[in-house]
């Protein structure tokens, strides 16, 4: 057979069904990406980081919020790839991932509907306070940044164990990393902005509005997050499993 059959015939090109696989992957991932970026344990990072470099010499804030920044992704990077490299060594870890994301999704859309509640302790909101909130140098934030990462593992888990599923020996090594540093630099973004916003804005005047806003948009992401975690679940199972 042709590796190419034509399109008069009513045939499509072998590939398109790679190309189909990878939009759907690229956009799965972005979307994961932004949600993330909106999850509460994020909201929580940005008021601690918030209170590190309200205490911040000003000509340090970008250093210190910057190196935040970075030991964020670093810590969420170690925690996508470790869970890429299991995803290879147990491959029925995917049929879990999809169960354990549709599950996930449901909870999360009767929870903002008000229809269930679950109080979940979050090591991040215990823990976060008992970190050293005076280390204010570009080095003791890459740290803090890295631990927090950690930190919040129990609130990001769903959508990373989802994305790295996605990402494990479907493509090749250039385009998965490319792929993962999207999702995990969208992830990371607010850091970056409320450090640029707290530098170069009117710091006190905006904290608060800005801080609001955040709150608000995490609030409503559940919904969205329930929503999308469902959908991706199930496309997953659909490319990939049946």
């Amino acid at each position: 057979m042709d590796a190419v059959l034509t399109v008069a015939a009513g045939e499509i090109p072998l590939g398109a069904q790679n190309i189909a696989e990878f939009t759907g992957v690229t956009l799965s991932v972005v979307a994961l990406g932004v949600l993330n970026a909106l999850r509460p344990s994020i909201f929580l990072m940005i008021i601690f980081l918030l209170s590190m470099i309200a205490l911040t010499d000003e000509r340090r804030v970008l250093r210190v919020g910057f190196a935040f920044t970075l030991g964020a992704f670093l810590g969420y990077s170690v925690i996508a790839v470790a869970l890429m490299n299991l995803h290879s060594k147990i491959p029925f870890l995917r049929y879990f991932v999809v169960a354990f994301g549709v599950t996930v999704g449901i909870y999360k859309i009767l929870s903002a509907l008000g229809y269930v509640a679950l109080s979940i302790s979050s090591p991040l909101r215990e823990k976060s306070n008992r970190i050293l909130e005076k280390a204010t140098s570009p080095p003791a934030a890459f740290v803090i940044g890295s631990v927090m990462a950690f930190l919040s593992l129990s609130c990001v888990l769903p959508s990373y164990l989802l994305v790295s599923s996605l990402l494990s020996g479907g493509f090749s090594a250039s385009t998965t990393t490319a792929l993962l540093i999207v999702f995990v630099g969208i992830s990371v973004l607010p850091f970056a902005l409320v450090t640029l916003g707290f530098h170069y804005g009117a710091k006190y005047a905006k904290l608060g509005s800005a801080v609001d806003r955040l709150s608000s948009m995490s609030g409503r992401g559940n919904l969205v997050m329930g929503v999308v975690l469902v959908l991706v679940s199930i496309l997953y199972a659909l490319l990939f499993i049946l």
